[in-house]
């Protein structure tokens, strides 16, 4: 089990990297990696370097992926493919536990656009 969440784990991590260019990449290691804006933002009355973007992390029987561009935007939970929505725990977490070529493309295409639309919202 483990070596196939290491697989998964892989695939988003390929997926977000790009990004990190773009945005900051504020933990890549083994095991998370996570993305921000790269604007400050204040939340709840607290300044933060950039609003939270997407991660991903090796959880113990599954990846969690997480999209917080869903959370900040409920909304845009319309944009997410169907076979990715079906893995949707809570608001904006994902539950990974196949790596399937479907899905990692449907992740690809949502992170896009999330980024697209983040962009667009001045957080980046």
């Amino acid at each position: 089990m483990e070596d196939k969440r290491k697989e998964i784990f892989a695939e988003i991590k390929k997926i977000l990297l790009p990004y990190g260019k773009k945005m900051n990449l504020s933990v890549d290691d083994e095991k998370k990696i996570e993305l921000l804006g790269k604007k400050k933002v204040t939340i709840y009355n607290k300044e933060i370097d950039g609003m939270y973007f997407a991660w991903a992390m090796i959880k113990k029987n599954f990846v969690g992926f997480y999209c917080f561009f869903q959370y900040s935007h409920p909304d845009f939970l319309k944009e997410c493919p169907e076979n990715l929505r079906k893995c949707l725990k809570g608001k904006s977490c994902f539950h990974i536990k196949k790596n399937d070529p479907e899905l990692m493309k449907s992740i690809k295409i949502y992170i896009k656009k999330g980024y697209e639309m983040y962009k667009k919202c001045g957080l980046i």
